[in-house]
C-alpha cells in the first residue's frame, strides 16, 4: 500500500512505541520516530548494573504487569534473564516487574512489531515548527553520534516525549555547586552516596515519589543495621524525616478485595488479595451502563466516600502508627485523599525510622561547606494546627527532593506552541489539550502519554484515537476533527481551579480516572472490551481487555490469565503469603506458652519481636526479614531469665511461599532451613487465614499451625503453634503476636 500521510513521533518510550505501532497498523502512514537516546524504553531503558536516567533499574513498578503492558504482548513472551547475576528468565514473570524488566518488555515489543526500522536513535529534536499552511510540520534534529543536523517535513506531529521531563521546583541553595548531599528523587539511589555521615536525612514532598523515596532510604538503613557483616555502613545510624504538606494514605502493592464481612462494616479476618490495580480498577464498582471519565473537582461528599474506601482497604485511618501528620481529621475528609504506594513506609513510621513532618518548605539554607542544611517550614490551613506559623528544621545531613517534574517542550516553536495556550505558572497543566490530553487547536498535532500518570492502557487508546481521527479526516485547521473528545473546556476548567482558584477539591492527579479514560477512548476508537471471561461489565480493567482491529491473540491469553488469577485468589489463597509477609514487618508484642510432656518444665515468655527488612541474602527470594525476639521466660518452677531468639524469614515470589531459617553464630547470616508454610482458608468467618508446616529436624518432628487475622491490608494479630515430638523433644509451643500501642513519633519544631 502506498503511504499517503507522514507522521513524526518524538520519543521512543512506551507512548512513542505504541503510537508508532498503531499508526503502522493502519497501513497508510509513513512513520518516523526520533529518539535522543541510543535505545528504546525512555525512563525504563537502563539495564541491570547501570545507573538509570530517571529511576534505578532495580526499582519495582507500582502497578502490576497486567497494567504495565500493552494488549498485544504478554509478559510471558519476554526474556527476563539477568545479564549481571546470570539468573535465567523466571518461569512466571514477576507480578511487579523491575524497571530494567520493563525495558526488556519494550525491546520485545519493538522487535515483535518491527518498529526499529522506523526509529532514528541518537536523534534529538531541536526544533519543530509549522508552515504557514498550518498543516505541514518542519522538524529539525541533531545526531549526537555524527554531530550532523537534519530537517524533514511531515503531515502530522505526535509528541510522545513524556510529561515528566525535567525535575521540578528545587530548594537547593547552591544549584550550581552540584552538592552530593542534595539530590532529586530521580537521581537518588543510595544513602552511602548521599551523606557521608550519619544524621537527619530529609525527604521533601509527599505522595507517590516522596513516600517511595522515604521508604527506600529507610529500607537501606534497616538493611545496613541487620545484614551480615561486622562493619556497618555509616548511614546505619541515620533517620528519615519526611516533610509532607498534607496527610496521605499508604497503599501496599497487594490489597484486599473484600475487607468487610458481607454487607457489614466488620473486618473480614481472612480477605482475599489481589495486586492493587486489579482491585482499584474494578469495573464492578462503576455499575451498569456507559462509563465515562470523571475529570473534575471532587465534591466534599464524594471526597469523604473516597477516604472511607481507602481506609477500608488499608485497615484504618493510620492513627495506629503514631504520627498525626499521616491522619486526615474529620474536617479534612471533605477534600480528596492523597495516596502513596509503598509496602514498607507505615511500619517504618511505627518503628520511628521514618518521621513524617507536616509543613511546606519555604527555603533551605546551607551551613559550612554544605555539610549541614537548615530548612524553614511554613504551616498552612487546613492541614496544620499551627497554621500561619513557621518553624525551623536544623542540622540536616542530606536532602532528597521529591518535588516532581516540569514539562520541557523547548523544541516546539513559538507558533505551534501558541496552539497550546502555554502557562508556565501551572506546571500540572502547562498546556491546554483536548479532553483526555490528545489534541490541540491544530488538528495535525497530537499527544500520547502527556499528562500526570500515563497508564499504558490509556496510552494505547490515545494512540488509537488519534490514528483513527486522522485516518478518517482531511487535515483542516479551520474545522474540528472529531466531536466528543476534542474540546478544550475540560482542561481549561481544571487549570482554572488549580491556577486561579487554588481549589482544595482538585484530586491528587487531575486526570486520575483511569477506567473512565480507557472506556471513553475505546468507544471513540471503536475498540471493544472483552467481557466474556468476567461475566459482563465486571472485574478489573486492564489493557488486554480492550481489543481493537489488529489486536494480537496474546491479548486473549492475558485475559484468561487474569480470569484464572481471580479464581486462584478466591479459591487457592493466591497472594495471601505475599500479603502476610509484607504485613509482618515491624514490631510486635509477643506472648508464648510452652507446655512440655517430659521432666523439663515449661513456662511463659513475654517480650517483643521485630521483623527487620533487609536486602535478601539469596537472590532466589524477593524479600527477607531478620527476626529478633527478646523477652523474659517465666518457668513453671518459678525461675525466670532473659531469653532471645533469631530467625531469617524469606518470601519466594515464584513459589508464593514463606520460609523460616535458623541463623548462624553471628546472629545475622542465614543458616539451615527451619520451616515452610502452606496457606489455606479458615473454616468460618471468625478466624483469619490459616497456614501449616511440617518438617523433620533430626531426630525430632515439628508440626506447625498458624493463624493470621487481618483488618483490611493490615495484619492485627497472628499466632504460631508448634507441636514437637521425638526422642529428644516433646512439647507444644504457642506464640501470639499483637501490635503494641505506638508511641507518638510526631515532633514539635521550634
Amino acid at each position: 500500500m502506498a503511504f499517503t500521510r507522514s507522521v513524526c513521533i518524538v520519543g521512543a518510550g512506551p507512548s512513542g512505541l505504541v503510537a508508532a505501532k498503531t499508526f503502522l497498523q493502519y497501513g497508510s502512514y509513513a512513520v518516523t520516530v526520533y529518539e535522543a537516546a541510543d535505545g528504546v524504553g525512555g525512563m525504563w531503558r537502563a539495564q541491570p548494573g547501570e545507573y538509570g536516567a530517571k529511576c534505578s533499574p532495580e526499582m519495582k513498578t507500582n502497578l502490576s504487569r497486567y497494567t504495565v503492558a500493552f494488549p498485544d504482548l504478554s509478559w510471558s513472551s519476554v526474556d527476563l534473564s539477568d545479564p549481571v547475576t546470570g539468573a535465567p528468565s523466571p518461569v512466571t514473570p514477576p507480578m511487579f516487574p523491575k524497571a530494567w524488566q520493563v525495558g526488556r518488555y519494550l525491546e520485545k515489543y519493538t522487535e515483535k512489531f518491527g518498529l526499529k526500522s522506523a526509529i532514528f536513535f541518537n536523534r534529538k529534536v531541536i526544533n519543530a515548527d509549522i508552515f504557514d499552511d498550518m498543516k505541514t510540520w518542519q522538524v529539525s534534529t541533531y545526531d549526537s553520534v555524527t554531530h550532523q543536523s537534519d530537517t524533514q517535513t511531515f503531515d502530522y506531529l505526535v509528541i510522545a516525549s513524556g510529561f515528566f521531563d525535567v525535575p521540578g521546583r528545587t530548594f537547593n541553595p547552591s544549584p550550581g555547586a552540584n552538592l552530593h548531599n542534595f539530590q532529586h528523587s530521580s537521581v537518588f539511589r543510595d544513602l552511602s552516596s548521599l551523606a557521608q555521615k550519619p544524621g537527619k536525612i530529609v525527604v521533601i514532598g509527599g505522595g507517590i515519589s516522596g513516600s517511595e523515596a522515604a521508604a527506600q532510604a529507610a529500607f537501606q538503613i534497616s538493611s545496613a543495621k541487620n545484614s551480615p557483616g561486622k562493619s556497618k555502613p555509616v548511614h546505619a545510624e541515620s533517620k528519615i524525616y519526611h516533610i509532607v504538606n498534607r496527610p496521605f494514605y499508604c497503599l501496599p502493592r497487594y490489597l484486599p478485595q473484600n475487607p468487610y464481612k458481607g454487607s457489614t462494616q466488620d473486618a473480614n479476618l481472612a480477605p482475599t488479595f489481589l495486586p492493587l490495580d486489579l482491585v482499584l480498577y474494578n469495573l464492578s464498582r462503576r455499575g451498569e451502563g456507559e462509563i465515562s471519565a470523571s475529570i473534575t473537582t471532587v465534591p466534599p461528599e464524594k471526597a469523604k466516600k473516597g477516604h472511607e474506601f481507602m481506609r477500608s482497604v488499608i485497615g484504618g485511618d493510620q492513627q495506629e502508627y503514631g504520627n498525626a501528620a499521616l491522619v486526615y481529621t474529620p474536617d479534612q475528609m471533605q477534600y480528596p485523599g492523597y495516596c502513596g504506594i509503598t509496602d514498607t513506609y507505615l511500619e517504618f513510621v511505627r518503628s520511628g525510622l521514618i518521621v513524617p513532618v507536616q509543613g511546606w518548605v519555604e527555603k533551605v539554607t546551607q551551613e559550612v561547606e554544605g555539610d549541614w542544611f537548615d530548612i524553614v517550614l511554613q504551616h498552612n490551613e487546613p492541614w496544620s494546627k499551627k497554621s500561619g506559623t513557621k518553624s525551623l528544621f536544623s542540622n540536616v545531613t542530606g536532602i532528597i527532593e521529591a518535588t516532581g517534574y516540569k514539562v520541557g517542550l523547548d523544541y516546539l516553536h513559538d507558533t505551534p506552541k501558541g496552539f497550546l495556550y502555554p502557562d508556565a505558572s501551572c506546571p500540572r497543566i502547562p498546556f491546554l489539550l483536548t479532553r483526555g490530553s490528545v489534541l490541540s487547536d491544530n488538528p495535525t498535532l497530537g499527544f500520547v502519554g502527556f499528562y500526570e500518570g500515563p497508564y499504558w492502557g490509556v496510552m494505547e487508546m490515545q494512540a488509537r484515537f488519534i490514528a483513527d481521527t486522522w485516518f478518517k479526516s482531511t487535515p483542516d485547521p479551520t474545522n474540528p476533527t472529531r466531536a466528543g473528545l476534542n474540546q478544550l473546556n475540560t482542561t481549561e476548567r481544571m487549570r482554572h481551579q488549580i491556577r486561579f482558584e487554588g481549589s482544595l477539591q482538585v484530586p491528587q492527579f487531575w486526570m486520575a480516572d483511569y477506567v473512565g479514560l480507557v472506556e471513553e477512548f475505546a468507544r471513540e476508537a471503536g475498540v471493544k472490551r472483552a467481557d466474556t471471561a468476567f461475566d459482563g461489565q465486571k472485574g478489573p480493567a486492564f489493557p488486554s481487555r480492550y481489543q481493537g482491529v489488529g489486536t494480537d491473540d496474546e491479548a486473549d491469553v492475558t485475559v484468561q490469565e487474569v480470569a484464572s488469577l481471580l479464581k486462584a485468589s478466591e479459591k487457592d489463597a493466591k497472594f495471601v503469603a505475599a500479603a502476610v509477609f509484607r504485613a509482618m514487618q515491624g514490631v510486635w508484642s509477643l506472648h508464648r506458652n510452652i507446655a512440655t510432656r517430659n521432666t523439663i518444665p515449661g513456662g511463659v515468655l513475654t517480650g517483643t519481636a521485630r521483623f527487620h527488612p533487609r536486602t535478601p541474602t539469596d537472590l532466589t527470594y524477593a524479600a527477607e526479614y531478620l527476626y529478633i525476639e527478646e523477652g523474659t521466660f517465666q518457668m513453671d518452677n518459678g525461675f525466670s531469665f532473659p531469653a532471645t531468639r533469631r530467625y531469617v524469614y524469606r518470601y519466594n515470589e515464584t513459589t508464593d511461599k514463606i520460609t523460616a531459617w535458623f541463623v548462624d553464630e553471628d546472629g545475622e547470616s542465614t543458616g539451615a532451613f527451619f520451616n515452610k508454610w502452606e496457606f489455606y482458608p479458615p473454616a468460618d468467618e471468625h478466624h483469619g487465614w490459616k497456614a501449616k508446616g511440617h518438617h523433620w529436624c533430626d531426630p525430632d518432628t515439628y508440626k506447625s499451625g498458624c493463624e493470621f487475622k487481618f483488618c483490611g491490608a493490615s495484619l492485627q494479630t497472628f499466632g504460631i503453634t508448634y507441636e514437637v515430638a521425638g526422642p529428644k523433644k516433646d512439647y507444644s509451643h504457642e506464640s501470639w503476636y499483637e501490635r503494641p500501642k505506638s508511641e507518638d513519633t510526631s515532633i514539635d519544631l521550634p
